[in-house]
């Protein structure tokens, strides 16, 4: 590795967006002499950032530019913001802790790996999606920290010295700081025992230390298929809406469900016909002995079923499941907004928030008609009472009890979320609206329209996650028979009308494993290609929901 060019930067105030925000991003090449103090560049000056030196290698300027298209030369040395611009950076070979003589006089240690903010997306004229496709690019330069200061010169070898093998590379800083789920613990562990590790990645790595210790409870007590759970308690929370407490028959343990998801239930109607539902889990613990489900009777026969259901009366629970969970190792203040009976996966989301050591801050925004319409309350409030960092607003659009009626809108969840903050070892730090990891749940067009005005606004959309109440509805099946082809099994089987099968079930008879979580056409986890003839689920793309679909046609050919 040979240093090509040496840049710094001044502090400057940028306009992003609609925010005036001071930075010392924009740098440009200086001539010589090159000289790195104890503090970083000489001559760079930094906004806030903690991190001494960063370093970008022309390998990543080509990689870029063929990913957007550009011509060699469009971008001046200095462009992605780095003090070291060099010939070639391996950042999958490049490990935490690696210490690196750079020419005769420097010693460098690799400090960690950069994570990109809204200013990397300004300067490279993309959404602030991008900061996501970048740092999973494996082209992202890294950081680094000052062992020995001293000068450098054009042409200088960046030359490793020592190092651990068994340390994280900086992609996998990268691949632990983005994921959604807790990283392995082991590696994060030795990660923040590393004392000289980037501030920055020390912050956000620290924040998922206590989801990665907890992983496991995810895993311990979970079943395969069917179990019968019994109803042992029902709560009334709101006009139409109770909460029902079911625990296990067989008494064994249970599985912590992650914050947001649902289980399937099974229940049977009074002509013995099967009737299931998904529904979103209520409350959360890591160690449950039943669990919560917090429902609007809606008219159909799943929510009647349950209203009119006594206690001691059974059902069928499939584990917990699905992907619309809140992030128990996020770093960032959370947003949780919710219409009507969409507040039960954000409750279980705000629960578990609580659970964390030094939680980040919690804003939830709550739509209902009227106070009285409002689930969940008490246990709501109770919990803003004892906790500081848990605000909570309501929009009423049939009450003036919080201000004249409306309905919750972008510029609503902006307005409520100007006071957006997080607590940096004591100190609050304020922080613009969009810098929420936020969760939504309502009605589909709720959902759709709020994020798409959010983004329109300035937000971005990896921050921004939703789960809609409906379930895709499958027509009436037209056929008495067909013959359904299971092509990558090589499997021919026949249906029939008479005998009702779904096309998961059909394929299940026949040997397949499918995956599915919900069989209520909610999740789709069972999204299947349709490859010939149709089905009474097709779905635009050319899929169907085998958990729901029957054949349309009389020859039915699908890719499982």
């Amino acid at each position: 590795m040979e240093l090509l060019n040496f840049s710094v930067g001044q502090v400057q105030t940028v306009r992003i967006g609609q925010d005036d925000v001071k930075t010392g991003y924009v740098k440009g090449p200086v001539a010589e002499p090159w000289i790195i103090t104890d503090e970083g560049a000489e001559g760079d000056r930094r906004a806030s950032h903690p991190d001494k030196i960063y370093a970008f290698a022309r390998t990543g300027y080509d990689y870029w530019r063929e990913h957007f298209g550009l011509e060699p030369g469009c971008w001046p040395d200095g462009f992605f913001g780095e003090n070291l611009t060099l010939d070639v950076l391996d950042e999958d070979a490049l490990r935490v802790g690696d210490v690196f003589t750079l020419g005769e006089e420097v010693r460098l240690f690799v400090a960690g790996a950069r994570n990109p903010c809204i200013k990397l997306a300004w300067r490279m004229g993309q959404p602030r999606t991008f900061q996501r496709t970048f740092a999973l690019s494996r082209h992202t330069g890294a950081y680094f920290g000052v062992e020995r200061a001293g000068r450098v010169r054009p042409g200088d070898r960046l030359e490793r010295v020592s190092g651990d093998p068994a340390m994280p590379s900086v992609t996998d800083v990268c691949d632990m700081m983005q994921g959604h789920d807790a990283p392995r613990l082991e590696p994060l562990k030795r990660l923040l025992a590393y004392d000289r590790l980037s501030q920055v990645n020390r912050l956000l790595l620290g924040s998922k230390l206590d989801a990665a210790e907890r992983a496991g409870a995810f895993a311990a007590g979970r079943w395969r298929g069917w179990r019968p759970f019994t109803l042992q308690r029902v709560v009334e929370e709101a006009p139409g809406i109770r909460s029902f407490h079911l625990a296990p028959d067989d008494g064994a343990g249970i599985c912590a469900p992650k914050p947001g998801q649902f289980v399937t239930v099974r229940m049977r109607g009074e002509d013995g016909a099967e009737i299931v539902r998904p529904w979103s889990l209520s409350s959360f613990s890591y160690e449950p002995s039943d669990y919560r489900l917090t429902v609007r009777r809606q008219g159909g026969p799943g929510s009647n079923w349950l209203h009119d259901a006594s206690l001691g009366d059974r059902v069928e629970l499939k584990a917990p499941s699905g992907c619309f969970a809140i992030d128990m190792g996020g770093f960032r203040p959370v947003a949780l907004v919710a219409v009507g009976i969409g507040i039960t996966p954000l409750f279980a989301m705000l629960q578990a928030q609580l659970t964390r050591p030094d939680a980040a801050p919690v804003f939830l925004i709550y739509g209902a008609r009227t106070p009285g319409d409002v689930a969940l309350r008490a246990e709501i409030e109770a919990m803003a009472a004892e906790r500081p960092n848990v605000h909570v607003s309501y929009v009423y659009s049939r009450s003036d009890a919080a201000g004249p009626p409306s309905r919750i809108t972008a510029e609503v969840v902006l307005e409520r979320l100007k006071p957006l903050y997080i607590d940096l070892h004591g100190r609050r730090v304020d922080l613009p609206w969009f810098e929420a990891d936020m969760y939504i749940c309502g009605p589909d067009d709720f959902c759709e329209t709020l994020k798409a005005d959010l983004v329109a606004h300035g937000g971005n959309g990896d921050h921004i996650r939703y789960e809609t109440f409906s379930a895709i509805v499958a027509e009436a099946a037209e056929v008495d028979a067909a013959a359904v082809h299971f092509a990558r099994s090589g499997v021919r089987v026949e249906w029939t009308a008479e005998g009702g099968a779904s096309l998961l079930e059909l394929a299940e008879a026949a040997g397949l494993e499918v995956a599915n979580d919900c069989r209520a056409g909610a999740c789709l986890t069972c999204r299947t290609r349709v490859i010939a003839g149709a089905t009474t689920a097709d779905l635009p793309d050319g899929c169907t929901l085998v958990c729901i679909a029957r054949p349309k046609t009389a020859e039915l050919e699908l890719e499982l």
